[in-house]
């Protein structure tokens, strides 16, 4: 089975520059522009798919949903599990505000990021427990070798999601880039025992026509 895994358009949050998690913004005008033309890109490459799913956050549902629309594919299923981090105490403020406020999450290594249990949100070991519900799941429901499913969610969840399947067993870092509407696809098929993911490929927005994103410096999106 392949899966497609797509993080949502710009929404107002990232435009500017907080801190999302489980805060519901919209997608920003930006980000639907993302989203149809990575609407667009799919259809002119011939990328396909059985199956839709959706964080029920409504940056990623309204990404999904523009997506599957101008596929002529059916709008996306929710999936409670492609919802994002969940970050706290530290939801909805900026990395300025972040940097005055809570400076021992601005200071912390990169090998801490992923994980804001100290700050009332999800901690590292949670989030790859409903990682490893979700994989099974997917694999349940489409395991025969000519399924393909798309997900729409977010950055740190499609990160989180994205070592899991490629990666055994999954490392704490390994530095990918998930702008806004970038699409990854990987193939699941068994390996000597092990089902294991291959990457076919990852692709930032900016390669698939003139709507780019914008770096607003967060921390964490």
């Amino acid at each position: 089975m392949d899966l497609i895994l797509v993080r949502h358009g710009e929404s107002e949050a990232n435009a500017e520059g907080r801190l999302q998690g489980s805060l519901d913004y919209p997608l920003s005008e930006r980000g639907r522009a993302q989203a149809r033309q990575l609407a667009a890109f799919l259809r002119a490459a011939g990328v396909t798919w059985h199956h839709a799913y959706a964080s029920p956050l409504r940056r990623a549902t309204e990404t999904g949903e523009i997506v599957c629309a101008l596929s002529g594919a059916a709008p996306p299923t929710p999936e409670l599990d492609l919802h994002e981090i969940r970050a706290g105490s530290l939801e909805g403020m900026t990395k300025s505000e972040i940097e005055a406020q809570r400076p021992e999450f601005a200071q912390r290594g990169v090998m801490d990021l992923g994980d804001f249990a100290e700050f009332g949100g999800e901690g590292y070991d949670s989030v790859q427990a409903r990682i490893d519900a979700l994989l099974g799941r997917l694999i349940q429901r489409h395991e025969p070798d000519d399924e393909c499913a798309i997900l729409f969610g977010h950055g740190g969840v499609n990160f989180q999601f994205l070592k899991r399947v490629i990666c055994r067993p999954v490392p704490r870092i390994c530095i990918v880039r998930m702008g806004n509407c970038s699409v990854t696809r990987v193939k699941l098929r068994e390996r000597r025992g092990t089902f294991m993911g291959e990457l076919v490929f990852h692709l930032p927005i900016e390669m698939m026509g003139e709507v780019g994103s914008v770096d607003t410096g967060a921390l964490f999106r």
